[in-house]
């Protein structure tokens, strides 16, 4: 038990960076083996995406060096898990389950209050969807996230082993949730337990009320036990409109800007 801990502290590094890049380049490939839609512009669409996503690494480093790890080395023996007397395998896999809830609560806070919503907005501003997808978010809303979660780990006393596991499983899912694949019948069998590309589009359609469906981001149970669960979209997964009316450019500068301009058209 100690030994699998100590090898995903020591080896973290590698196992973050291996696991992000085999689920990326083993994602896109599968896109364009069996794509599950017809998606037009990849190329600018990427470049957007990658520099996003490779913007908001940057960031956090420089706001909160040494990243959520070190939060968890702070909290380390304090909070719940300190409080219960819980370690070892039993923290490990609550400190998980948690944070997952937290990260669904969260996500739920994005679209529900109004102050909120402008920070989650540009990662909706997508009129398409695929695993490139899992890296489009606003730099804003990534330090909001961070803060989110760095009070989570304190608050739970979670274990560093728990908070590397969880951060691996944050980056792989994102990528993976958003992915253009159709997997057939195997999203359907898959979609009882974790969140799967069929049920997470449904969160991008451009209706409303299925926009706020499906909030899950690894675990399902959630959506079905808050009654935010849906099985399919209204016109069907090929007919189905993605983005926001509101947001017909999509660009970088576009996504980059949308925060602020609501906000100060607002007030």
């Amino acid at each position: 038990m100690d030994g699998f801990f100590d090898h995903l502290v020591t080896h973290q590094s590698s196992w973050r960076s291996g696991i992000f890049v085999s689920a990326l380049m083993t994602l896109a490939a599968l896109e364009i083996i069996r794509p599950r839609r017809v998606i037009t512009g990849r190329p600018q669409r990427w470049f957007n995406h990658l520099f996003l996503g490779a913007a908001n690494i940057i960031l956090l480093r420089i706001v909160l060096p040494g990243g959520l790890m070190a939060v968890a080395v702070f909290g380390d023996g304090g909070g719940l898990m300190g409080w219960l007397g819980i370690g070892g395998w039993l923290a490990f896999f609550m400190s998980l389950i948690a944070l997952d809830f937290v990260v669904y609560g969260q996500h739920v806070g994005l679209h529900k209050l109004p102050f909120l919503w402008p920070l989650h907005a540009p990662h909706h501003g997508d009129r398409a969807l695929d695993v490139s997808s899992g890296l489009r978010f606003h730099p804003a809303e990534a330090l909001f996230s961070a803060a989110i979660k760095a009070a989570a780990i304190l608050a739970l006393g979670a274990p560093l082993a728990a908070v590397i596991a969880f951060e691996i499983i944050l980056s792989a899912a994102s990528l993976f949730t958003h992915a253009n694949w159709a997997l057939g019948r195997v999203d359907e069998w898959l979609r009882w337990v974790i969140v799967t590309p069929d049920m997470h589009r449904i969160h991008h359609s451009r209706v409303a009320h299925e926009s706020h469906r499906n909030f899950g981001f690894f675990i399902s149970f959630w959506d079905r036990l808050f009654g935010t669960w849906q099985a399919k979209p209204e016109s069907g997964h090929q007919k189905m409109s993605i983005g926001l009316d509101d947001m017909p450019d999509d660009g970088l500068t576009a996504t980059l800007n949308r925060p602020w301009r609501q906000w100060f058209q607002k007030h």
